[in-house]
This record gives C-alpha cells, sequence and structure tokens, in this order.
C-alpha cells in the first residue's frame, strides 16, 4: 500500500529548475497538439474486433496511458503557471482522490498475487518429476487450488463501495469546470484539465468494474470538442459489452481459474482411486502443464498492472508535490 500526505502545498505546479515559458500563440492550436497526443496514446488501448475479455496487459496499458495523459496535461499547464492558480484547490481535491483510488486498486491487485500463491504452492506440491506425488500433497494442492478459484467470487464488497464513490466524487469534481470555447490560457487550462478528468473516469470506472465486481461504476459521454471523442465514446461502450456477461472479467484470471478447476476435478479422481488408475495419472500431469503455463501468464499480468498503478501513483504524487521533469 502506498503511505499519502496529504500536504497543502503553496502549487502544484511549483518546479525545482528556472523554465523558460513556450505559451503557444495560439491556444486553439495548443488544444488541438494535445488532443493529437491524446489520440496517440489512446491508439495503444485498441481491441480486436474477436477479443472476448478485458486483460490484464490491456489494464496495464490503460493505466500507462493515463499516466502518459497526465504528463502531458501537466506540461502543457506549466506553460501557463501564471494562470493556473484557479485551478490549483481543484487540482489537490482530484490528485488526493485519484491517489485514494490507486490506493484501492492496489489493494484488488494484491488480492491476485495471493491467488499466486497460492497456485504456485499447488505447482511445487505437484512435482511428477519422478513418481505421482502423495495422496497428502494431492490432497494440499487440491485445496490451495480450490481456494485459489474461490477467493475470485468473494470481492472486497467495503473498498469496492468506496473506489465507487470515489468515482462519482471525480465526476461531480468535474462537473464543476465551466464549458467555453477556447480563448485563453484560463480556457486552455480547463479544457487540458477536463480531458485529463474524463481519461480517469474512463479508466477508473474500468478497473473498479473488473477489480471489485462493482456493476454500476458509471459511464462518461466525451463531448465533440475533443478530437478524440468518437474514439473513446466508442471503446467504454466495446469494454462494458465485453464485461457485462463475464463473471471472470478479466482473460488472464478466466483461462487460469479454468484450468485450476480441471487439475481440481482431476486431483479429486487421482486421490479417490488411490493413484491406480493410470489414464487419470497422465491426464493429470499434462493438465499440470497447462495450469503452470496459465498461471505463468496470470502472473506476468499481475506484476504489469502493479507496476502500472505504482507508477501512475508516482505521477500524480510527483505532480502534486510540485516537482516537473521538464
Amino acid at each position: 500500500m502506498f503511505l499519502v500526505e496529504k500536504a497543502n502545498l503553496s502549487s502544484h505546479f511549483r518546479s525545482t529548475a528556472k523554465k523558460t515559458s513556450h505559451v503557444p500563440k495560439s491556444y486553439q492550436l495548443a488544444a488541438r497538439l494535445f488532443d493529437e497526443k491524446v489520440i496517440l496514446h489512446l491508439k495503444t488501448l485498441d481491441l480486436t474486433a474477436n477479443s472476448s475479455n478485458i486483460s490484464l496487459s490491456w489494464l496495464s496499458a490503460a493505466v500507462s496511458m493515463l499516466s502518459a495523459v497526465h504528463t502531458e496535461a501537466e506540461d502543457q499547464i506549466s506553460n501557463l503557471k501564471s494562470e493556473a492558480d484557479d485551478y490549483q484547490a481543484l487540482y489537490m481535491d482530484y490528485s488526493m482522490k485519484v491517489l485514494d483510488l490507486c490506493n484501492l486498486i492496489s489493494s484488488a491487485v494484491h488480492r491476485l498475487t495471493d491467488r499466486r500463491l497460492l497456485m504456485n504452492f499447488s505447482l511445487r506440491l505437484l512435482n511428477f518429476a519422478d513418481t505421482v506425488p502423495s495422496r497428502e500433497k494431492l490432497s494440499k494442492a487440491k485445496d490451495a487450488l480450490a481456494r485459489s478459484v474461490n477467493d475470485a467470487q468473494e470481492p472486497a464488497k467495503e473498498k469496492g463501495l468506496r473506489a465507487k464513490e470515489l468515482m462519482e466524487e471525480l465526476a461531480v469534481l468535474l462537473g464543476k469546470l465551466p464549458r467555453g470555447s477556447t480563448s485563453g490560457g484560463r480556457d486552455l487550462i480547463r479544457r487540458t484539465f477536463y480531458a485529463l478528468g474524463l481519461l480517469t473516469l474512463l479508466v477508473g470506472s474500468v478497473l473498479v468494474t473488473v477489480m471489485f465486481g462493482v456493476t454500476d461504476a458509471g459511464k462518461l459521454r466525451v463531448p465533440a470538442e475533443f478530437l478524440w471523442s468518437d474514439s473513446v465514446n466508442g471503446l467504454q461502450y466495446q469494454i462494458f459489452d465485453l464485461i457485462k456477461p463475464k463473471k471472470n472479467a478479466l482473460l488472464e484470471v478466466d483461462n487460469v481459474s479454468r484450468q485450476a478447476m480441471v487439475v481440481c476435478d482431476l486431483l479429486q479422481s487421482v486421490v479417490s482411486d488411490g493413484g491406480d488408475n493410470a489414464d487419470c495419472r497422465v491426464l493429470l500431469e499434462a493438465g499440470v502443464k497447462e495450469l503452470a503455463a496459465s498461471v505463468k501468464t496470470f502472473s506476468d499480468g499481475v506484476d504489469g498492472l502493479t507496476n502500472g498503478v505504482n507508477g501512475f501513483f508516482r505521477t500524480v504524487l510527483k505532480t502534486r508535490n510540485g516537482h516537473l521533469d521538464i
């Protein structure tokens, strides 16, 4: 878990080094350039037409995209430092909610790590190097696998509700921003912050839905003023169409859970007949190999998402503390 310091800073755009101003002559041009950068980042989230599940690797890419857009936003706003004071309190509120959300998501990812430990423990017990493991080891492996699968069916409800509340609070916060054309520095800051907030809500809603099983994490509609509005609106519908009918919404979690149950059934058969059935032993050994491959893919996905959430947390905290690397 992260330790978040709720400090009141003089400016969230304070820099440790002197910077020259690079404010574009045309604020409309600056807005367009920012949109084009967002479009490039969004391309990393493209889903294929035959996608059946959201994956841990996709979630990792989504969080990394959000971190990159946050950096683009702070770069743009830092060039208008003298006009950013009006949004200081708003950003401090936004960033604290995002940091709290990161902590909650990290706790959910940690539960996946616990499941990985149980699965790896089972695989160590199911070592067929010389002979069939003892009946005691087979039983322990079966129990550990069953626990790893059952844990997926019991999301942390209290944390899920808090995560949903944070998403609602972020939406309310975003709604406080005035709307209008981009004709000055304050307008550009407002537009940039609004874009960042929209993308935070997009990624956050998917994370809260798949990590906590929250069925109503909220959807958004991106205004047409953003060049990437159609992309995000279409992507959002595609994502939630994939999530709705799924019990295990994440591809790697679904695959490893199904294979774990296959191995559990085979273990039950082998334990019941005392290990005398050669066909069952062959099937079990093959099933364990498939499980090991699924656990490896699942493990890589968990590590990727952990790194992504940690990276986004550090990015937001760095901006909050006013240190920009430009």
